[in-house]
């Protein structure tokens, strides 16, 4: 394959992890792996979200790694406590996500953290099929990132199911 030669469709995430590497020459944190950040782009497009971000727990603080667009400027890469947490506040509906989506990144066993990626707008056309596609990226990062982190790091938690949210209640203008 050369390098500009394409062995996979747009709309599939069943890319080498060489790939993403070859594609990714952005800067990121030292401490993710920048196909990461490529992973984010990727989803984030395919979807038509308006932004897609990575979450990682460390010591009880969720630090974001996001990739937004315009409208989604808000999302900044700062720790906050968990119970801050972008997802939470999904939740509990304190922001208006109108579709809402999130996998856990598993490593070494352990939760890692979450990808989420969301739209302000609810979109019934997302499909368990965008969800799978969320689960690959999530595998995807979890493979990155535990290329790059030590073995012996323990565990954080148990993983979760991933999961989808549509909000469709009317919003004031």
């Amino acid at each position: 394959m050369s390098y500009y030669d394409c062995e996979f469709a747009p709309g599939a995430l069943e890319v080498k992890v060489s790939d993403l590497l070859i594609a990714t020459p952005d800067y990121c944190d030292p401490l993710i792996d920048p196909g990461v950040h490529q992973v984010l782009k990727l989803l984030r497009e395919q979807q038509g979200m308006d932004a897609a971000f990575a979450c990682e727990v460390v010591d009880g603080q969720r630090v974001a790694h996001r990739s937004p667009t315009l409208r989604a400027q808000f999302i900044d890469e700062q720790a906050e406590p968990l119970e801050m947490a972008f997802c939470r506040q999904v939740l509990n509906a304190r922001v208006p996500a109108g579709c809402y989506l999130s996998a856990p990144v598993v490593v070494n066993g352990g939760v890692y953290g979450t990808l989420y990626s969301f739209s302000f707008n609810p979109d019934p056309a997302i499909e368990a099929r965008d969800l799978k596609k969320l689960e690959m990226a999530a595998q995807l990062a979890a493979r990155l990132v535990g290329e790059r982190r030590p073995r012996t790091a323990a565990p954080v938690a148990q993983g979760t199911a991933a999961q989808v949210q549509h909000r469709t209640e009317a919003r004031a203008a």
